[in-house]
């Protein structure tokens, strides 16, 4: 499939919630602060790509529930799900029965019958179906709990042992809350009871002290000890029973963004007597064929008795990661264990990328280890057939020891100094086998051939353009990968089918084809993985100090120059895995998740990056370059011995000299090479100088800024303005001209790294459409110098770095020739953050 098919991973910037509360970027870093950002619409959508709606900034600043609600349903969440036999959710996914009550449903029906809680072939609680009845919805479905408690009942007079876990609270005025505020308001769910000791109830205390308070605080319901949500409708139309999944498709999205101690959630909704029964997992999104819960009261009996007796991590919860207190903010921390070790959270780094419900979901936390020491640990959920990131970075440094012993130097020592080194990692057990969305949670359960799949919505409406707005995404969450089929080698057609499914057509139009790749994607497995790091760095759009900024991307750029050395591209270089240790003077480069050899690169061609720091050509799939004016020898880039010193290493690079295309093509497939992870620090650099101010003087022109943040980091999937921006010289003084005096060094940098990229390309892209010259990928030394110039670098060694306000507010441009704004002009009147 990867050699006829590409892969489309686009990573979403993460957004930033309004005020205090505002996320991080999922990165390692020693502080919290974000940077911020103008207010302008932006279009998370092209012909090319859907991305995560979730983890734009419309969805954390949504004023209303409906609103995220909306951005989920419409854009995260498969348009077309399995609805799997209803036998198949009690064996695979229902939490199995108490070994007491295997074969005991129809005794406990007879217990009802004699109790009076059946009679005359029905529920006694429903006289009439719920379309019939007179009282209001919460009134009517209000008595299952009544039917719920009878089961329970009758179960314990089978064994008196039995403890119930669980209750049914139906309850359709009250909101789930979290440490975040109010969430979602299901009509439904069942709730931990205090006392279950497998999973201590995590409840949100006002003290953090972490005693035990009451569960239950002036009619708040925690989401931290509710599963299950559900949704009721009287009637059994398609508009009840759209409204309906649109709601609980949101709560259970709520229940796993909100506890990080959630594993997937179970769901279900009633409209009438129509029941339909869910599962939502970070892979997976499913629902049951519908039943009669009036006629089928065996399976409602199955049902309740499943879940009241079960267990919590039977219901999803993590047993590996337990409340630990709340921190002076109120805010939740955990106890989490990595590889036998325990980790205490301090502060959450990033979290954004959970509120899609499908995905990596990758949370970040500032974390203390047993011996007090602040690491940096990471939870997500990787695609079954993706390595865990220390095995890529193990494998990155084994080539490197064989070319170190090739050629008799130390380049591994220089790589390893350059790269966030992992303290520990694992799978994460349940029940003593790693976690799995299929193997696991569904019981190896091959739900994607059990029948074909069926519109998540019975009348859904014609899907909103392509275009539309979804609010300026923001550059800190790497993870939120989407498959995106292309027709072309080159990309140049796409069709989203993967994870949202957008293709605009109805079931009725889907092709077999269609199907079968819906189905091959539905199928794609996710494991639980951890890793911490040692460091706690800054990560580099975060830091302050220009001068430490430059550093930290001189090193990198060292860095990139040894993976180029072994033929491996890092393919996700941005703002948020390039970081600045102070610990040891050093610039890092992290997240290797996409990490890859040059051939499968070609051969997987799976594209990677977060758009605002992407090089064109990765955003468009395609080769974009054809001539250059630089002269760009041959010999220009045979690097020799002494032009390599990397601390400890001096070596001649070598490199094949050219790609040719697969043979039987007329055309080279395009993938990413050395040089796509050089532009991404080019824009990095670029985005710094944007995005922030020098302490000591406004920017010459606010709204120009603006106008060229807009223009440049609009999030999207397009390439156009920033392919015309990195080929001009003279757009990019233009763009100087806006900002503070002092970062005209730092334009000059710009210009000189992007003439010589530009060369490169265009060398390289000679021969095509049959190969690409690899001779002019070893640009590296030359792309450092510009920023080891004393005459470049010593006018911006102190500057002070202060990001610009969201919602950037006008300011005069100062005169040509005037002086200076002063400190107080900076404090009181500019758009600077103080």
């Amino acid at each position: 499939m990867a050699d006829q098919v590409t892969e489309t991973r686009i990573r979403t910037p993460e957004p930033v919630s309004p005020g205090p509360e505002s996320q991080p970027p999922s990165t390692p870093r020693s502080h919290s602060q974000p940077p911020t950002f103008p207010s302008h619409p932006h279009s998370n959508s092209t012909p090319a790509s859907k991305l995560k709606a979730a983890l734009s900034s419309a969805f954390r600043t949504a004023s209303n529930v409906e609103a995220r609600r909306r951005l989920i349903v419409e854009s995260d969440v498969p348009k077309m799900i399995s609805e799997i036999p209803l036998q198949d959710y009690f064996d695979r996914i229902l939490p199995p029965l108490p070994n007491k009550l295997k074969d005991k449903i129809g005794n406990v029906e007879q217990r009802l019958k004699t109790k009076g809680t059946i009679q005359r072939d029905r529920w006694e609680a429903f006289q009439v179906d719920p379309s019939l009845d007179k009282d209001d919805e919460a009134t009517v479905f209000h008595r299952l709990t009544d039917i719920y408690d009878d089961v329970v009942n009758a179960a314990r007079q089978i064994d008196s042992s039995l403890q119930p876990t669980f209750g049914l609270v139906v309850n359709g005025k009250n909101p789930m809350y979290s440490d975040r505020g109010v969430s979602s308001r299901p009509d439904a769910f069942l709730r931990l009871y205090p006392k279950s000791e497998s999973q201590p109830s995590r409840v949100l205390r006002s003290n953090t002290s972490g005693k035990k308070t009451q569960k239950l605080e002036n009619g708040k319901y925690f989401v931290y000890d509710i599963a299950v949500p559900q949704q009721f409708k009287l009637n059994d139309g398609a508009t009840e029973t759209d409204d309906d999944v649109a709601k609980l498709v949101y709560d259970m999205a709520q229940v796993l963004a909100l506890d990080p101690c959630r594993r997937f959630t179970l769901g279900a909704t009633i409209e009438n007597r129509t029941t339909r029964l869910w599962f939502l997992s970070r892979a997976t999104l499913l629902k049951t064929k519908p039943f009669d819960f009036m006629k089928d009261r065996h399976q409602l009996i199955h049902y309740f008795l499943s879940l009241a007796f079960s267990s919590p991590v039977d219901m999803g919860w993590d047993p590996t990661m337990t409340f630990s207190h709340n921190n002076q903010r109120k805010r939740q921390q955990y106890k989490i264990e990595v590889g036998g070790q325990s980790f205490t959270t301090l502060e959450v780094l990033s979290d954004a990328s959970a509120d899609s419900p499908l995905g990596r979901a990758t949370r970040v936390w500032k974390v203390k280890d047993a011996g007090g020491g602040i690491r940096v640990l990471k939870d997500v959920w990787l695609e079954s057939d993706r390595m865990g990131e220390h095995e890529i970075q193990d494998a990155i440094l084994k080539d490197v020891e064989k070319y170190d012993q090739a050629n008799n130097v130390k380049f591994r020592t220089a790589l390893e100094k350059r790269m966030l080194t992992p303290l520990a990692h694992c799978k994460v057990p349940v029940n003593r086998e790693p976690d799995d969305t299929t193997v696991v949670m569904l019981r190896g359960y091959d739900w994607a051939n059990a029948s074909p799949p069926v519109p998540l919505l019975m009348d859904r409406a014609q899907p909103k353009s392509e275009a539309q707005s979804m609010g300026l995404s923001m550059p800190g969450d790497r993870d939120s990968p989407h498959l995106i089929t292309s027709s072309k080698p080159d990309g140049s057609h796409n069709a989203a089918e993967a994870e949202s499914f957008n293709e605009d057509i109805e079931q009725a139009k889907l092709t077999n084809v269609a199907k079968r790749k819906a189905r091959d994607f539905s199928r794609h497995r996710r494991y639980h993985y951890r890793i911490v790091f040692e460091q706690c760095a800054t990560a580099i759009y975060d830091e302050r100090s220009m001068d430490n900024v430059i550093r930290a991307l001189v090193e990198v750029i060292r860095g990139l120059l040894i993976l180029q050395l072994v033929n491996w591209v890092h393919r996700d270089i941005s703002g948020g895995n390039i970081y600045w240790f102070a610990g040891s003077q050093m610039g890092l480069l992290g997240d290797f998740e996409y990490a890859s050899r040059l051939e499968d690169a070609r051969r997987h061609n799976v594209r990677t990056g977060t758009p605002f720091f992407m090089a064109a050509e990765a955003i468009t799939n395609s080769y974009l370059f054809s001539s250059s004016s630089l002269d760009l020898s041959e010999d220009s880039v045979q690097v020799q011995p002494q032009e390599i010193d990397l601390d400890e290493a001096r070596t001649k690079v070598s490199t094949p000299t050219s790609e040719s295309s697969v043979p039987g093509t007329a055309t080279l497939q395009f993938s990413h090479n050395p040089l796509h992870d050089l532009e991404s620090v080019w824009w990095i650099f670029l985005y710094v100088l944007l995005f922030n101010d020098d302490q000591r003087s406004c920017a010459r022109d606010a709204q120009a800024r603006q106008d060229k943040m807009n223009e440049l980091f609009h999030g999207q999937l397009e390439a156009s303005s920033r392919l015309s921006f990195f080929k001009n010289a003279g757009l990019m003084r233009q763009a100087g001209e806006c900002l503070s005096r002092s970062f005209a060094p730092a334009i000059q940098i710009l210009i000189e790294m992007a003439a010589l990229l530009n060369a490169a390309y265009e060398k390289s892209e000679k021969r095509l459409p049959r190969e690409i010259d690899r001779q002019f990928f070893n640009i590296h030394l030359k792309f450092l110098k510009p920023m080891l110039s004393e005459d470049n670098v010593n006018p911006l060694s102190e500057i002070t770095l202060v990001p610009v306000k969201e919602n950037a507010k006008r300011t005069k441009p100062s005169p040509p020739d005037g002086p200076e704004p002063s400190a107080e002009c900076i404090r009181t009147s500019s758009d600077i953050c103080t």
